[in-house]
């Protein structure tokens, strides 16, 4: 302890007059606090010289037994790498953001002669018009649906040809959904119009819209054709639906953010707003960890900084809550990111100030409901584990479950799957597939034997070579192993648990007639389960995944065979190239749709045999 204090102490004097970035190390190496500073000798030394730390930064100057720093040209670089690094690293004490969502976007190409409209998770700096984001799926397909037969946008990525139309125009135009520009139905002027509309539409001005549905409604029912009459008084009841889901806020029609958070019990829940053209569009919430001791400006910064990071779109102005000490540092990067000025903007009275407590409260009661769904889930885990350990007789909770399930068809393609459910959850990073390879004809005994053999030699395996169980694939071993079957499965688990020494108690998991879970199969006899137990509950989850893990594995297996068999009908395929192909298109319809010039751009396919696959997927 002594001699890292002296080490720090002497670190400390070295420290430059400059920005940068500092990390701090536990006993260990590992980084558990990463930082920025303008003047990294005064920030730094901080941590070291002064006494009044809140708990959370006592906690971590106490774990600190080295720290590193990085020099960099300027602050804004410093947030930069400072974002890196936490996003890498996910230090201990660093504000976390749990959440990873990307929302998707209204694409319009309008830089092509005959623009296309479509959904993408992406913007780039392409030129083309982009709205949203869109919070709502349903939202979504319904503005998309609504375009294209109100606008007559087309959906196809076909490119298209003024000078050379096609002869016959696609399903759309059958259907009065296109206007069909690559047949020469209509030209580029009129078509480019449309599409103008649309983005009228897109920005929320639709009393132009309505009026030009309500004409063709009435020339309709003059003519009395009803039936039209009555699709076009459907669309000017679903435009009239989605302008009512967007509350203004705005009466500038700007496009920008909202955020506000509440923080309690080291979780805060930011709230963001997206408004767009003055009105709110949608909203969604993050939780941030490690915030006990923060205060909502300080956690507002780091949520800035790791969410627009990696967003796909940043408005000109952002609207928070609370100030904080970097706003003018993070306001250069965002504007360096958009090359444009972005403003955050701290309302004091006013409109901006009554939407922020608006989502403000709406923090708190997702905060809540939060930490209501964390509550239930410990008590049914509690519940569900004690239960466990009762009906089968164990010493403890089973905290670690493995539970094994065998799939096939006929004996054909034979796999094995093995999920795992930590503290009564599933823990899909230790799923694992087993394709059968010593096993012949339909004997689902012997496939189990196998997959629970090559599964414990594994782990065996690893407990000989790993320094430690965290960097184990197959370590450790689990409380339980539950085996989807009656008592022919069962023995042969329990058999080859015994037969490699391991104290590991196996139970089947016993169906009834309509393949649902029943009950628990044990050595001495089936043990009934309450239907209505959290246990009952948790046995049924995990059947459930186990053989949705195995049938959907040998699916996998049984498709790409049929998929080789059919690329084995070409000349000059073999084993080696079909796997090759199928490798690089994923499947056999990419292959047919695929030109010649991608078949025969695949590394380890000649050119001879990409003009045989061409050939024969296009009947040549």
């Amino acid at each position: 302890m002594v001699k890292r204090m002296y080490e720090i102490e002497e670190k400390l004097k070295t420290l430059p007059d400059k920005s940068g970035v500092y990390i701090m190390k536990n006993s260990d190496g590992e980084i558990i606090y990463v930082g920025k500073a303008k003047i990294l000798k005064n920030r730094v030394r901080q941590y070291f010289k002064t006494k009044n730390h809140t708990l959370k930064v006592a906690r971590m100057v106490e774990n600190i037994a080295d720290f590193e720093y990085i020099i960099t040209d300027s602050e804004n670089e410093a947030l930069i790498l400072e974002n890196n690094l936490i996003k890498e690293n996910m230090p201990k004490y660093n504000i976390l953001l749990k959440d990873d969502k990307t929302y998707p976007f209204i694409k319009i190409t309008v830089n092509d002669d005959f623009p296309q409209i479509y959904v993408t998770r992406r913007v780039i700096r392409d030129g083309a018009r982009y709205f949203g984001p869109y919070c709502s799926n349903s939202d979504l397909k319904e503005i998309l649906e609504l375009i294209s037969e109100v606008f007559f946008i087309r959906k196809c990525k076909k490119h298209i040809c003024e000078d050379k139309p096609d002869k016959r125009p696609c399903l759309y135009h059958q259907l009065g959904k296109c206007k069909a520009p690559c047949s020469g139905h209509i030209s580029k002027e009129e078509y480019r119009k449309n599409v103008y509309r649309a983005i009228d539409f897109l920005n929320g001005k639709y009393d132009d819209i309505t009026q030009e549905l309500q004409r063709r409604m009435k020339e309709s029912a003059n003519e009395f054709d009803f039936e039209t009459a009555a699709m076009w008084r459907d669309r000017i009841n679903a435009l009239s639906i989605i302008n009512q889901k967007q509350k203004i806020v705005s009466a500038t029609g700007s496009d920008c953010d909202a955020i506000a958070v509440y923080n309690a019990d080291d979780i805060a829940c930011v709230e963001v707003f997206f408004i767009r053209s003055g009105k709110v569009v949608g909203k969604e919430h993050y939780f941030l960890s490690n915030t006990s001791d923060s205060q909502s400006g300080e956690i507002i910064s780091e949520f800035i900084k790791q969410y627009y990071d990696s967003s796909s779109f940043i408005p000109k102005e952002i609207i928070v809550q609370s100030d904080f000490d970097d706003r003018e540092t993070i306001e250069f990067w965002l504007s360096e990111k958009t090359n444009r000025s972005v403003h955050l903007t701290v309302p004091k009275i006013g409109d901006k100030l009554k939407l922020i407590s608006m989502i403000s409260s709406n923090a708190k009661k997702e905060h809540s409901e939060h930490q209501l769904k964390i509550m239930r889930s410990i008590s049914f885990k509690n519940n569900a584990l004690t239960s466990l350990q009762n009906l089968t007789n164990l010493e403890n909770p089973p905290l670690l479950i493995e539970a094994y399930d065998i799939s096939n068809i006929s004996g054909s393609a034979k796999v094995g799957a093995m999920v795992t459910f930590k503290d009564g959850k599933p823990c899909k990073d230790k799923y694992r597939n087993f394709k059968i390879k010593y096993v012949s004809g339909q004997d689902d005994y012997s496939c189990m034997k196998e997959v629970l053999e090559r599964r414990i030699e594994k782990g065996l395996l690893e407990k000989e070579k790993c320094a430690e169980e965290k960097d184990c694939k197959f370590l450790p071993f689990p409380d339980l192993i539950l085996i989807d079957g009656g008592e022919g499965h069962m023995n042969v688990g329990i058999n080859v648990v015994k037969s490699y020494n391991l104290n590991i108690p196996v139970f089947g998991i016993v169906k009834d007639n309509h393949h649902r879970t029943n009950a628990l199969m044990s050595e001495n006899g089936q043990i009934e389960v309450d239907k209505s137990s959290e246990t009952f509950m948790l046995l049924t989850q995990i059947q459930d995944e186990m053989h949705r893990r195995a049938i959907t594995y040998h699916r996998k297996l049984r498709d790409n065979s049929t998929l080789k068999t059919e690329l084995l009908k070409i000349g000059g395929i073999g084993e080696k190239k079909a796997k090759v192909l199928l490798k690089a298109f994923r499947s056999v319809k990419r292959i047919k749709d695929a030109s010649f010039e991608e078949i025969a751009s695949v590394n380890g396919i000649d050119k001879t045999s990409a003009e045989n696959v061409y050939a024969y997927f296009n009947g040549r």
